[in-house]
C-alpha cells in the first residue's frame, strides 16, 4: 500500500513541478516583447524629445543669428551714417575760404582814357585838341623779376585832326593800332607805377573843308607808329582802377597823348 501511496503522489508531484518550471521558462520569452517594445517607445520619445530640442535650439539659433544680422545692419548704417557726417565735416573744415582779391590788376582788364593829343607830320601844319582810347590787357607774366606785372595789350586810339596845307583846309582823323607790352610795379599798397611800349600803325583819312573833294595824298599816308608811356594807376575799388599816364608817339605821325586813364579789372 505504501508504494501505491508514493506512486500517487509522485503522479501529483512531478506533474506541477514540470509546470511550474515551464511556466519559469515561458514567462521571460512572454514579457520580453513587452520590455522590447516599452524601451522602444521610450527611445522614440527620447528621440522625438531630442528633435524637439533641436528644433528649439536651431529657431533659437536663426532667431538669434537674424537679430544679430539686423543689429549688425543698423551698426553698418550708423557707421555708414558717422562715416558720411565725418567725410562732411572733414569737408566742411577742409574747404579753403574764398580767396581774397588780389591786389592791382586781375588777369584781364579793359581800359578808357580821355585826354589831350597833339599831332604833327613832315608836311601841312596840324592841330588836335582830344582823343580817347579803348584798350584790352592780357597779363602774360606775374611778378616778373619779383617786382612787375607784365601784360600784353592791344589799344585802339582815334584822334580828330585839322591839317592847313597850300592855303587849304581839311578835317579828319588819325586811327592809330597798337600792340604792345605794358608792366606795373606796386609802389605802396594801391598805388602802382606803370609803363609801356607799343608798336603799331597809323592811318590818316582827310576831307577838304571848302568842299573840294580832293586831297594830297602826302596827307592821307599810313605809316609805323612806335609809342611809349608811363604813368600812375590807383585802385580806387577792388574791380576799378583810375590814373593819369603820358605817350609820346614816334614815326610817321609824332604825337604826345596825355589824359586820365580808366580800367575796369576782370
Amino acid at each position: 500500500m505504501k508504494w501505491i501511496a508514493k506512486a500517487l503522489l509522485a503522479s501529483v508531484v512531478l506533474p506541477a513541478a514540470v509546470h511550474a518550471k515551464g511556466l519559469d521558462k515561458l514567462q521571460p520569452e512572454t514579457e520580453k516583447p513587452e520590455e522590447e517594445s516599452v524601451d522602444k517607445d521610450s527611445k522614440k520619445i527620447e528621440r522625438r524629445g531630442e528633435g524637439l530640442e533641436k528644433a528649439h535650439k536651431t529657431g533659437e539659433k536663426k532667431e538669434l543669428k537674424d537679430e544679430g544680422e539686423k543689429a549688425k545692419g543698423k551698426e553698418g548704417e550708423k557707421a555708414k551714417e558717422g562715416e558720411g557726417e565725418g567725410e562732411q565735416g572733414e569737408a566742411a573744415e577742409v574747404k579753403a575760404p574764398p580767396a581774397p582779391v588780389e591786389p592791382g590788376f586781375q588777369k584781364w582788364y579793359i581800359g578808357t582814357s580821355l585826354g589831350l593829343m597833339k599831332t604833327t607830320a613832315s608836311k601841312g601844319d596840324w592841330n588836335s585838341s582830344s582823343t580817347g582810347d579803348l584798350e584790352l590787357g592780357n597779363r602774360v607774366l606775374k611778378q616778373f623779376q619779383g617786382k612787375f606785372d607784365i601784360y600784353g595789350t592791344v589799344r585802339y586810339r582815334p584822334s580828330d585832326v585839322t591839317v592847313k596845307d597850300n592855303l587849304r583846309a581839311y578835317r579828319g582823323v588819325v586811327e592809330t593800332y597798337l600792340f604792345g607790352a605794358k608792366g606795373q610795379m606796386e609802389l605802396v599798397p594801391k598805388l602802382f607805377a606803370v609803363a609801356s611800349a607799343e608798336f603799331g600803325i597809323a592811318k590818316v583819312t582827310l576831307k577838304g573843308v571848302d568842299g573840294n573833294p580832293e586831297v594830297d595824298r602826302d596827307l592821307e599816308k599810313s605809316g609805323v607808329d612806335l609809342t611809349i608811356g608811363a604813368g600812375v594807376s590807383y585802385l580806387v575799388l577792388d574791380k576799378i582802377a583810375l590814373g593819369t599816364q603820358l605817350h609820346l608817339g614816334l614815326g610817321t605821325y609824332k604825337s604826345t597823348q596825355f589824359g586820365v586813364d580808366l580800367r575796369f579789372l576782370l
